[in-house]
């Protein structure tokens, strides 16, 4: 499979989330990816064809990431060591080529990242706030892959592919979790020059996505062209669409909370129509059918919540959840049920004994 993407830069930086202000499960790092390190004097980069496939995220965890660069050496031939990250589990099945030629990769037992290059505190919002970002600092200092090209003067392609675990906001088996995958694209500076740049994102189908850079979406690809170098770090939030069963689970919070008033507002009024007693008798049961729909709304809410976005359901949701949303749903459960019981009495005792009994 000769062809020739992705070369270079690979000093890797993937990501990983902080989950501080998240009721999720803590979050599962990346390995760091991005651009290489090397000697780059008198070699310039005309084009460079950035691909991240995502695809796969709808299947596994693996994301395929290719490069392939067009580079000009204005000067003699040159033997040009390179160096990628290829921390613990983090990139897989590396493959080099230049000019349809394989190059055989080396595993080094330790890598250096410059911490510049690994500088990500957050990945793009998808509909909400940004998502925190964290990468991997056990990995930062493991080995990674090492090969030399022999690049003779005039222009030349370079290509790297390789499989990556993108890292995400918690890292439970979430429904919608949020994917998240940051590229350094800051070594890319150390060559001569840098003419073009081109991203490419797959997505799965129907997936949301946001990045750092301004990419055009077309279908479920996104796309963009930029001259030189457009940032230190191009980062990735992707998300799966919301669960089928979030909007039926909110409709059940509600309806449940009203099936307790309205259920237990007749039975009480009808009863208290039968012996004559006042409506005020019925508060207590009032006040216990208004925390039991309270309960069941925030309780079946809660759940709907939680097949949502991962992110957005943190601490500051169930708490707003609990604290607001619950108390008035119990005050307004029992108002709710006392009116019930109201009319209930009125109704059956309007009718008569005969028809109440």
């Amino acid at each position: 499979m000769p062809a020739t993407r992705r070369l270079l830069p690979l000093l890797l930086f993937l990501l990983a989330t902080s989950a501080s202000a998240n009721m999720a499960s803590p979050v599962e790092p990346g390995a760091p990816v991005g651009e290489p390190a090397a000697d780059l004097a008198g070699l310039r980069v005309a084009r460079e064809a950035l691909t991240i496939d995502l695809r796969a995220l709808s299947r596994t965890r693996l994301a395929t990431i290719e490069a392939e660069y067009r580079i000009v050496n204005s000067g003699e031939a040159r033997l040009v060591p390179l160096q990628f990250l290829a921390l613990g589990e983090g990139v897989q099945a590396a493959q080099v080529w230049i000019d349809e030629r394989s190059v055989p990769a080396l595993a080094v037992d330790s890598l250096a990242v410059p911490a510049l290059w690994r500088t990500v505190t957050e990945t793009p919002a998808l509909g909400g706030d940004a998502v925190p970002y964290e990468a991997d600092e056990t990995l930062s200092g493991s080995g990674g892959l090492s090969f030399v090209l022999t690049i003779p003067p005039g222009q030349h392609t370079v290509r790297v592919v390789y499989s990556v675990w993108p890292g995400s906001y918690d890292e439970g088996d979430h429904p919608n979790r949020v994917w998240q995958l940051a590229y350094s694209l800051a070594p890319a500076r150390r060559w001569a020059g840098f003419g073009q740049l081109d991203i490419r994102i797959q997505l799965p189908v129907g997936w949301d996505a946001a990045t750092s850079l301004p990419l055009r979406r077309d279908g479920d690809v996104l796309v963009g062209r930029f001259p030189g170098v457009p940032g230190d770090v191009l980062a990735i939030s992707a998300r799966a669409p919301s669960p089928p069963l979030r909007i039926p689970f909110k409709i059940a919070a509600v309806l449940a909370a009203l099936l307790v008033v309205g259920f237990v507002g007749v039975v009480t009024g009808r009863l208290l129509a039968r012996s004559e007693r006042k409506a005020r008798v019925a508060l207590p049961v009032s006040v216990l059918a208004g925390a039991t729909s309270a309960i069941a709304l925030v309780a079946l809410w809660g759940i709907a919540d939680d097949l949502g976005d991962s992110s957005a359901h943190g601490y500051g949701a169930v708490m707003l959840l609990m604290f607001l949303v619950g108390p008035l749903a119990l005050t307004g459960g029992t108002i709710l049920t006392q009116a019930i019981v109201v009319w209930a009495i009125k109704r059956w005792r309007d009718e008569g004994p005969s028809t109440a009994d």
